[in-house]
């Protein structure tokens, strides 16, 4: 029997167990360190942008669990990090979007991204989110290991395999000496040299020994080595600027359980097909003959008009399945499976996921329609150029549109307008659409293009209702829809020499629950098309049961710090020293303040009017109309600042972009942003 003493000791005891019980656990903490790296990943050497080192250096974290990722950019540009698929449920500005969640990381800045990664669950990746920067390596695995995985006890071992295109040049000169220049009067995407699984392939080096030789041939391929008997789930990730795999591995099915993070019902293939930014889990037994099997992802060949051949690219990129035993440098004899069971990403259902009867019987009964067309070619100054349109229920319109980012140094990324107004009427520049809390949103992706494009939503998934051409509709025929963060629209068919004209549009229809308030991008995740403005923008203000918060914390203010003044565009702003912990922000319909308690105060106003025009105070006189088309249309006037930030262009023409003279009566500054080319009219007539 226990005494007073030692019995007050046990409840001492058992409450202390209780409250630790329930005590957070720690964060797991990653850090990027961000450097220039010579490597020669297909044989090839080049400067690369690296994290750690490491070509897609790997992030692993559990369920449920606090995530603090401290980025350190030792480059010599601006950065952001997005981590591909994670929701950020109260955390939008941890997103990663540069200039939509945040400023960008300065050269020499460090920036600390704090989250919970919320229900996400499976495979992720993460990615520099500006300036293309991710096709020169900036990214890696992100995965997010479940103990409750339905398909836990189906494998012995957890292994993950890359898949991307691989560019012997930067983004940064891709985009300006490539793709945006007059001579591309087609809009012809940059080709790429070599394709890469698990960060390694093998380039010719006979085309380009006499400019580089470093270049070594026979580069040592990728190689997966598994015990016969086992069972092993393959996280599959294409981290691509712009190709598409057809993936498989000779003698062997797979079995898919997981597409974008989302459990799926268990389906037997022998052949996936997966666009840039897509994941699928799968799993494979090791079950064959004991010998080595070529690991197949061939690029499809999506640069239309481009012969293919020109810089080397071989479209039939490899690796190596080796069985434990057999010697690793034998090379495989195995040949192609006859692929009569290639995945059908539509109707991949979603394990235990919705059906017919969970959704609105019919569009009419969505709170709201949109109908999305987008274009993609060369309109003004032949440069290449992504334009959207939307038709919606609540005449939310707009024809034609590309996408202009918010210029770092200049502008206020998009979020912080929301914070501070949740009614906020962002910049028409940004393609904006404007949805309801926690209602479900019909949303009908139509292209009207010959290829393939693959869309992205941040923060959120998709249903697929249906798919196909629109005189072919499919809709899927399993008892659960499919649900995906990243889906390819199918190409428009028919038309005259396989080209545009005259086609049938490739559509997709899904439907969006948008329960997560934020600014939340939507664009292609071809790279290319993407800095060409192929985007736009979901603006969730929240309601009365899931507001965005008022108060914001150290953590989500360091993603501003960088802006002269993220808050300034609506509101009279009082900053204070680095003392304060916490910034409160007052709503209203028109303005917003933003306040911390120490004495040091500036304020700066600038007034807003409903024809874009800005007038703002600044050391500098000098205006400038800014148009995202031809320069007669759509203008916005400004005023240069000489703000010492770095990335974006302030001061006379001669020093950030080249002046030309358009058609004889405009004389244009002509420069590239970091996210696409634009104009600004400094004179009129030459």
């Amino acid at each position: 029997m226990l005494s007073p003493l030692n019995a007050l000791q046990a409840v001492i005891v058992a409450v202390l167990c209780v409250c630790n019980c329930h005590a957070r656990a720690a964060p797991k903490t990653f850090t990027l360190n961000l450097a220039y790296s010579l490597q020669s990943p297909d044989g090839f050497q080049m400067n690369m942008m690296l994290a750690n080192n490491v070509l897609e250096y790997p992030i692993s974290v559990n369920a449920g669990d606090d995530v603090e990722i401290t980025v350190i950019n030792n480059l010599n540009v601006s950065t952001a990090m997005h981590w591909h698929g994670l929701f950020q449920k109260g955390t939008p500005w941890m997103d990663g979007a540069g200039m939509v969640s945040q400023c960008p990381i300065l050269p020499g800045a460090t920036r600390v991204y704090k989250f919970n990664v919320g229900i996400n669950v499976g495979t992720f990746w993460w990615h520099a989110h500006y300036q293309s920067q991710y096709v020169n390596g900036l990214r890696g695995p992100f995965i997010i290991s479940d103990p409750k995985d339905p398909y836990l006890r189906s494998y012995d071992q957890d292994l993950t395999l890359t898949l991307t295109d691989f560019y012997h040049n930067s983004s940064e000169w891709l985009l300006n000496n490539v793709y945006f220049t007059p001579q591309n009067v087609d809009a012809l995407e940059p080709l790429p040299e070599s394709g890469l699984i698990g960060g390694v392939g093998r380039y010719d080096c006979s085309v380009t020994q006499a400019s580089n030789p470093n270049c070594k041939n026979n580069n040592p391929l990728k190689t997966v080595t598994i015990v016969p008997g086992k069972r092993y789930r393959i996280r599959l990730i294409n981290m691509a600027a712009h190709a598409r795999f057809i993936f498989s591995i000779d003698g062997h099915n797979l079995t898919v359980i997981e597409s974008d993070g989302v459990y799926t019902v268990p389906t037997v293939t022998n052949q996936i097909i997966i666009h840039s930014a897509q994941r699928y889990s799968f799993i494979l037994t090791a079950n064959a003959k004991t010998t080595n099997y070529w690991i197949r992802a061939m690029i499809t060949d999506v640069w239309y008009g481009v012969p293919t051949g020109l810089n080397g690219l071989d479209m039939d990129t490899r690796g190596i399945l080796n069985y434990q035993g057999v010697d690793t440098t034998v090379t495989p004899t195995t040949q192609p499976d006859n692929y009569n069971n290639t995945l059908n990403l539509y109707t991949l259902g979603e394990l235990n996921g919705l059906t017919s009867a969970d959704l609105p019987a019919s569009p009419l009964d969505y709170y709201l329609q949109l109908y999305f067309n987008f274009q993609y070619g060369p309109p003004f100054y032949n440069s290449s150029t992504g334009s959207m349109s939307i038709d919606s229920s609540d005449s939310q319109n707009f024809h034609g549109s590309q996408y202009v980012m918010q210029m770092a140094g200049r502008d206020s990324p998009l979020l912080p307008l929301l914070l501070q107004n949740n009614s906020v009427q962002l910049p028409p520049t940004v393609n904006p659409v404007t949805v309801k809390n926690n209602q479900w949103v019909y949303f009908s992706i139509q292209n009207a293009d010959s290829m393939e494009h693959p869309f992205h939503l941040h923060g959120h998934t998709m249903v697929i209702l249906a798919y196909g051409n629109l005189k072919h509709q499919s809709p899927p025929v399993n008892a659960t829809y499919a649900r995906r963060d990243t889906i390819q629209v199918p190409a428009c068919v028919g038309g005259k020499g396989g080209g545009d004209s005259g086609c049938i549009k490739g559509f997709v229809n899904v439907a969006i629950k948008f329960d997560n308030p934020g600014v939340w991008p939507f664009h292609c995740h071809i790279e290319w098309h993407m800095a060409s403005g192929l985007q736009m923008t979901f603006v969730n203000g929240g309601d009365a049961t899931n507001v965005l918060p008022t108060t914001l914390g150290a953590d989500a203010l360091a993603m501003f710090d960088s802006c002269p003044n993220p808050f300034a565009p609506s509101s009279s702003v009082t900053s204070a020293s680095s003392s304060a912990k916490t910034t409160s922000l007052v709503r209203s319909s028109s303005s917003a303040a933003k306040t911390s308690t120490t004495s040091k105060t500036t304020t700066t106003t600038i007034a807003k009017t409903t024809t874009t025009t800005k007038a703002s105070t600044t050391t500098t006189t000098k205006a400038s109309t800014r148009t995202t088309a031809k320069p007669i249309t759509t203008t916005t006037t400004t005023t240069r600042t000489t703000s010492s930030q770095g990335g974006s262009p302030r001061g006379d023409c001669d020093t950030y972009g080249a002046e030309v003279c358009y058609e004889g009566d405009l004389y244009l500054c002509y420069y590239w942003t970091g996210f696409y080319l634009t104009w600004d009219v400094w004179y009129s007539g030459c």
